[in-house]
Formats: structure tokens, sequence, C-alpha cells
């Protein structure tokens, strides 16, 4: 009998594997669909697709023998999703025919709805699997919608914009997996604490590249927020946290200590082996002296 959530095993990784390569073999059939009429035939096709994998996952649900491949098939329902809002919109004769039309940059409530939908039919597929995976694509679309509703407000966004937005929306999803965890839901907060810190490396890398002007503030910033999160990620016992505060602590360090030698050079050579045994010390010194240790249960180690 299989067990009720994914593990890392044979069977795991190949349905998990399976999935992923099954939603994109799918969307690629769909697009290599004959052109007709506003995309009619398109649209059929993508819906068969769909109510095929929902039928079949929500079978395989029912059963309670066969939870995860149940929902990974939901999984690969919700992947479609968009290729069917863009069959509804082009059908409907919303979506826009410019050639040169950029979602991220040319304002479309089109585009704006069928992310919508698309967070919509993944948490409506974990109400009836409870598979968790589905809150991996919940919150991968609802990163991706916030960039496209920008040019709503006006036309092709500027750099700032959308780093503030990355952060403020990965901001939102972090603290819903917080509120999750205040629940006991670490499994289903877990794509939130991950996804949600994703949106805002992206944006603090960005903003740190220079591409939008002021580079060291954009360091900086970094470096503030990974050390904030770096010692809160045992307090809040996620590993998650932890990860992505030691990027956010060390690429800085990298950053300012090397600025002015050669990649080519032993002193950076010597720099980066000072850095990563100073790491690896202080996870020791952390282990040894319990700083993190709250009343009975030790938050040495954070986990997922």
């Amino acid at each position: 009998m299989e067990r009720n959530w994914p593990r890392l095993d044979t069977p795991n990784v190949l349905w998990f594997f399976g999935a992923f390569a099954t939603a994109i073999a799918t969307l690629a059939v769909i697009d290599k669909v004959p052109e007709s009429s506003r995309d009619v035939w398109e649209l059929i096709v993508a819906i068969a697709f769909y109510l095929a994998y929902a039928a079949a996952g929500f079978g395989l649900v029912r059963s309670g023998a066969w939870s995860v491949p149940g929902g990974l098939l939901f999984a690969i329902a919700v992947a479609i999703m968009p290729a069917i809002g863009y069959g509804v919109a082009s059908l409907a004769g919303m979506f826009p025919t410019d050639p040169f039309f950029d979602p991220l940059t040319d304002a479309s409530w089109s585009v704006v709805v069928i992310g919508l939908v698309t967070m919509l039919d993944a948490l409506v597929s974990f109400a009836i699997t409870r598979f968790s995976f589905l809150f991996f694509e919940f919150v991968l679309a609802t990163l991706i919608t916030a960039q496209l509703f920008l040019p709503i407000f006006g036309s092709n966004p500027s750099g700032d914009a959308r780093v503030t937005t990355s952060i403020v929306i990965g901001g939102a999803l972090v603290v819903i997996g917080l509120l999750l965890d205040a629940r006991g839901r670490r499994r289903d907060a877990f794509w939130f604490h991950a996804g949600g810190f994703f949106g805002v490396a992206v944006a603090l890398v960005y903003w740190a590249s220079g591409i939008g002007g002021h580079p060291e503030r954009g360091w900086t910033a970094m470096f503030v927020a990974a050390t904030v999160v770096l010692l809160l990620a045992a307090l809040v016992r996620r590993a998650t946290w932890a990860m992505y505060g030691v990027f956010g602590f060390y690429a800085p360090l990298v950053h300012w200590l090397t600025n002015n030698l050669s990649t080519n050079s032993v002193g950076y050579a010597l720099v980066l082996l000072a850095i990563g045994l100073g790491l690896f010390v202080l996870g020791a010194a952390v282990h040894r002296s319990g700083w993190f240790s709250i009343g009975h249960g030790s938050f040495a180690v954070p986990r997922d």
C-alpha cells in the first residue's frame, strides 16, 4: 500500500519526472495542432487533455491507494489551464493579435485573467486532492501573474517596479507559509516559503547586478535580508530559510572581499577559502553553543 506522501525513492522519482515530461510534451502537442478559425481546434484538444488527466487523477485519488500519482495528474491538468485560457480568449476575440505583443510590457486583461484562473485551478485541485505539490503551481502562477499585472498601471514597467513587486509578492507568500506553519501544515507551507523567497532572491540579484543602477545598494539589501533570514531560520525550524539565508549571506561577502582581486589570482582563491571555512566553523560554533535552543527542544537544525 502506497504511503500518503511522496518521498525520495524510485517510484516517486519516476512519477514526478514523468509528470514534468508529460506536461511539457502535452503542451507541445497542443501547440502543434493546426491553426484554425480563432484556434478552436487547439482549444478542443487542450480541454480534452485537461479532462482526461483530471478524470484519471480523480479516480486514482478516490481509490485511496494512489494519492501521489493521482495528485500529479491533477498537476499536469493545471499546467494545461493557460493553454485553455488562451484558446477561450482567442475564440472570444479578446486575446491580443499584435505579432509584437509582449505581455510583460503591454497591458492585457486577458493574460492577467488567464493567470488568475490558473491560480484558482491549482487551489481547487488541492482542495480535491490535498496534494501539496499543487501549491508549487499556485505559487509559480502567482509570481508570474503579478508581473503580468504591472503593465495595467502603465506600459513597459521599470525595473524598480518589477523588483518591488517581486519582493512584496514574495514576502506575502512567505507570510502565508508562516501562517500555515502555525496551523501545523508544514508540508503545505514549504512551497510558499521556497517560492516566496525565490521571488525575493531574484529581485535582489537583479538589483545587485547593476542593471537597474545602484548595485551596492542591492548588495547591502541582500546581505541584511539574508542575515535576518539566517538568524530566524532556526527559530522557525525551516531549512528553506537557512538555504536562502546562507547563499544571500555568502554572495555579498564574496563580492565585497574580492572586489579588487583578479579571479585568476591566489588571493582570490584564498579569500574564497577563508569565507568557506568561516561559515563551516560558524556552523560548528552554533551547534556547540546551543544558541538557538529553546526550552526542551533544540532549534539548532532547521527542518522542512
